[in-house]
């Protein structure tokens, strides 16, 4: 493919801090942007060239991007299929819809990544609530149950551990749509690995992540892994195979469980930036930003470096109303970096903060530093400097 080069227009579906961080580092490489996004204030906004506001359903919406961007993605997965492909009639959106199609559907996404070889958590699917009751009675417990559509940062999951559990849950169901049923795994950590694939084939990976998760929402972020390398190059290894396999061009995050036995298993994909790559943009010589730029746009990749050990934690509503900004801009290797969003829910990502230090050992420590003050709890007295 003819490289697409600045001053270009990137059109980009969806204008949350993913567009926004996707827009910033598509200005700094020279090129134009035109994002949609339903809310005119999204933190997109704030950027970008052009702002189409209206519903992700808008026809009219997705004809438009279309004919004024030369090079179009998407910054989440919840868009509907059918708009993206109206979209690629005219012109080229990457990933694309095939893999959208798959990812946004946890049974289709796990049906499909076993064809195709890859390993995931054993489930069972049910269609309706019938079949949902059927299958929650004869699973073995613990199990885990997630709605096949719309479920992320623990949105529609349900963990049954106990029998009176699983009494209390069936007690109370109602009508389900098509619901996945997974064994719950007794899970040593959870890692993510992002790859970059180009046209040409050619797929660069950036360094393997160890997540931290609070009610599901990802918490903490910590690079590199506190894995041993065996599993470091699985997870990489599954990371560049489905990438392949699927043909996509643009950005892959791919999801892995790691059993207390060390088996290494997939738990899902998203083929968009992630929150857990975010620790890119202070840490590496190249963006998961950039190099969805650079792969979209048909321009050379680079492999990404990692330029000092590091950590991200997330900063949900309750957490930037406790945060002591002043005190946290005086702790060394500290980077903020805030959405710009209106209205601090609590559980909404409102920013990030990336921690920089010489060795995993003083990253733990500064980020023992923040975990205190963004704590439900009294923080003690102390000069935050001197820990």
């Amino acid at each position: 493919m003819t490289p697409v080069l600045p001053p270009a227009t990137i059109g980009i579906i969806g204008g949350g801090q993913l567009g926004m961080m996707t827009v910033r580092e598509a200005h700094r490489m020279g090129y134009q942007t035109l994002v949609w996004d339903p809310d005119p204030r999204c933190p997109a906004s704030r950027l970008c060239d052009s702002l189409i506001t209206a519903p992700f359903d808008d026809r009219k919406a997705g004809e438009r991007i279309a004919g004024e961007s030369d090079v179009v993605t998407y910054e989440f997965e919840n868009v509907e299929t059918e708009i993206v492909e109206l979209v690629e009639k005219s012109k080229e959106v990457f990933p694309g819809s095939k893999v959208l199609r798959v990812s946004q559907h946890r049974q289709l996404e796990k049906e499909e990544l076993r064809r195709r070889g890859f390993p995931t958590v054993d489930f069972l699917a049910a269609e309706s609530s019938a079949r949902l009751r059927s299958v929650v009675e004869r699973m073995k417990l613990p199990m885990v149950l997630k709605t096949a559509r719309l479920g992320y940062d623990g949105k529609g999951q349900t963990v049954i551990v106990t029998e009176e559990e699983k009494r209390a849950y069936l007690e109370t169901l109602g009508e389900m749509g098509e619901t996945v049923v997974e064994e719950f795994i007794d899970l040593r950590c959870e890692i993510s690995v992002i790859a970059a694939r180009s046209m040409d084939g050619s797929v660069v990976t950036f360094p393997v992540c160890e997540n931290i998760h609070h009610e599901n929402i990802l918490h903490m972020t910590f690079v590199p892994a506190r894995v041993d390398e065996r599993i470091q190059q699985e997870a990489v290894s599954l990371a560049r195979g489905i990438i392949e396999s699927f043909q996509l061009v643009g950005l892959l995050c791919v999801e892995v469980f790691v059993t207390r036995h060390g088996r290494v298993l997939v738990n899902e994909i998203a083929p968009r930036p992630h929150n857990s790559g975010h620790f890119s943009l202070d840490a590496c010589s190249v963006s998961q930003f950039e190099a969805l730029v650079r792969t979209i746009c048909s321009l050379e990749l680079e492999t990404p470096r990692l330029l000092s050990p590091c950590a991200m934690i997330n900063l949900l509503g309750q957490d930037l109303e406790r945060l002591d900004v002043e005190a946290l801009h005086r702790l060394p290797g500290v980077k903020l970096h805030l959405y710009g969003k209106t209205g601090p829910r609590p559980k909404r990502k409102m920013g990030h903060v990336t921690v920089l230090q010489h060795s995993q050992k003083e990253v733990e420590r500064i980020i023992s530093v923040i975990e205190e003050m963004i704590s439900e709890e009294e923080p003690q007295t102390r000069d935050v400097l001197t820990r």
